[in-house]
């Protein structure tokens, strides 16, 4: 093989395991940010696919699984203080 192909293919590759870094990072990012498994696997990604990046990654944080826990009755408290204090 001529080395201009294996720098080529190198190169390619190079690529995409850094789109495939940044995929799994973004990834992690929403679903830390509070985005649920389904919402991102709808976007193309299978949910264990969703999972296993977030986990990777950090995910879920501590917040996270207190808000998963919480009661209806405490999220919507903190969502309606979250939004006066905007206001």
């Amino acid at each position: 093989m001529p080395g201009a192909d294996a720098t080529r293919i190198r190169a390619a590759l190079a690529g995409v395991a850094k789109a495939q870094e940044k995929l799994e990072q973004v990834v992690a990012d929403a679903l830390k940010h509070g985005a649920s498994v389904r919402s991102v696997s709808e976007l193309g990604l299978s949910p264990n696919t969703v999972q296993k990046y977030g986990r990777a990654h950090g995910w879920p944080t501590e917040e996270n699984r207190d808000r998963f826990y919480e009661s209806r009755y405490d999220r919507e408290e903190r969502e309606s203080h979250s939004s006066s204090v905007s206001e």
